[in-house]
């Protein structure tokens, strides 16, 4: 059986309350609501045991304070969590929706570093991931790295799966995919429009010509496959110069949150059984379209009972 690994930083528990309309200033009341733990890395890896059960197990650093209700929420998702106890909270987010309209306001929550030894945590992270990724096919590192953990984690991360000859995907930006582009090279590296131009220092937004000539440079320049999603435009994907697009169909849509976390999920489960961009493009984008008529984040699979509530 295929195993993948999904590691991040940045767990969360997200809180997603339906409201008919809102007003800024004023008292909203929601018509329901509904509780998951998220963060990208763990979508992902819900996401991808939805795609094919069993396959996928997340690697995340969970606050003592409310990691029991993290693992009680991925247990009733049957996502196996392989944990770092840290001090503090996993953060909160929470989504306000507007079925009516089908506009989506997040608000992320970030928790204040609490005082610890995070260069010898970072180093128990490591050691969990290493245990992990043995027999894997693949390691997909996501989400963003709070300021307190080292700034080698992400590099040193990425280099342990080379070194194990796993196939590994990145989905995040800035200094850190620098870096680990200068130290270890990512088979797939899966990133917003936005995000491309701010960690390659590019105008935004390019224009379509300038865009595609961007990504297919950079494509070649690390030899590796690059993918830019843009929300309804087509993605973008290029593979050591070569350029590949998917357009994405219209839909209805419920909720955006999560769409990146699916999209990369269906990318990476493609290619590693195929091995093909195209074929990879095509289940990514039919992942990102259906999480976006789930009501539930980073999910294909659209549910009420237990954790929703109207």
């Amino acid at each position: 059986m295929m195993r993948i690994i999904t590691a991040g930083m940045s767990p969360s528990i997200q809180k997603t309350m339906f409201y008919r309309i809102l007003e800024l200033g004023e008292v909203n009341r929601s018509t329901g609501y509904r509780l998951d733990a998220s963060g990208k890395a763990y979508n992902s890896a819900r996401m991808l045991n939805q795609l094919a059960p069993g396959i996928a197990v997340n690697v995340s650093p969970l606050g003592e304070e409310n990691a029991a209700l993290f693992l009680s929420l991925a247990e009733h998702d049957s996502v196996p969590v392989s944990h770092l106890t840290v001090p503090g909270s996993v953060r909160s987010c929470y989504t306000l929706l507007e079925p009516s309209s089908g506009r989506t306001t997040e608000l992320v929550v970030d928790e204040p570093a609490t005082p610890a030894d995070y260069s010898a945590l970072a180093e128990q992270f490591l050691y969990l991931c290493e245990n992990e990724l043995a027999g894997a096919d693949a390691l997909l590192v996501a989400g963003s790295r709070p300021p307190f953990w080292p700034e080698d984690l992400y590099p040193r991360l990425c280099k342990l799966a080379r070194q194990k000859g796993t196939l590994t995907m990145a989905d995040f930006r800035g200094k850190d995919l620098l870096m680990v582009l200068s130290t270890a090279v990512p088979s797939i590296i899966k990133i917003n429009e936005a995000e491309f131009c701010e960690t390659f220092a590019c105008p935004y937004p390019l224009n379509e010509a300038r865009l595609e000539l961007q990504i297919t440079e950079r494509s070649r320049e690390f030899s590796t496959i690059f993918v830019v999603t843009r929300g309804t435009k087509d993605t973008l994907a290029a593979q050591d110069g070569t350029l590949f697009r998917s357009p994405v169909a219209p839909v209805s849509v419920l909720n955006t949150i999560g769409c990146g976390d699916a999209f990369a999920s269906g990318f990476l489960y493609s290619f590693v059984k195929t091995r093909s961009v195209e074929q990879a493009l095509e289940l990514g984008t039919s992942c990102a379209a259906k999480n976006a008529l789930s009501y539930r984040p980073g999910s294909i699979i659209s549910e009420k009972e237990p954790h929703e509530r109207q």
